[in-house]
């Protein structure tokens, strides 16, 4: 199956497991791979074949900023669904990266990766 890959849309969100946590928006990190037959795009040359790559950004970027959170999982999750939702994919990979979850232990950020596939 073909892939669609968007790496590291920066995004700010609501997240984590304490209310001071959740009060300011933090940095976070999505990243994407859309698995679709890109076969007709590649013989038309037509975005109508495809997907519109800013859209999807958007769809990530109201899904993030839209609610407030407790755990990047979640946020995994809901992107996914929210991209199976609004585009023709079979299956989605979703990356969410958060950059100061382990800044006091010296790693450079905590990361969940999902993947989800089209029912029917």
């Amino acid at each position: 199956m073909d892939r669609i890959v968007i790496p590291g849309i920066p995004l700010r969100a609501h997240v984590g497991v304490t209310v001071e946590e959740r009060e300011a928006a933090q940095e976070i990190v999505v990243g994407l791979v859309l698995r679709l037959d890109l076969a007709p795009a590649g013989v038309s040359d037509d975005l109508h074949d495809t997907i519109d790559y800013d859209a999807v950004c958007e769809v990530a970027k109201e899904t993030v900023e839209g609610d407030a959170f407790h755990l990047i999982e979640r946020i995994a999750a809901r992107v996914a669904s929210a991209v199976l939702a609004a585009f023709d994919v079979k299956q989605v990979d979703v990356r969410v990266e958060k950059p100061g979850a382990l800044r006091g232990r010296g790693v450079s950020y905590a990361a969940v990766e999902i993947s989800r596939e089209r029912n029917g």
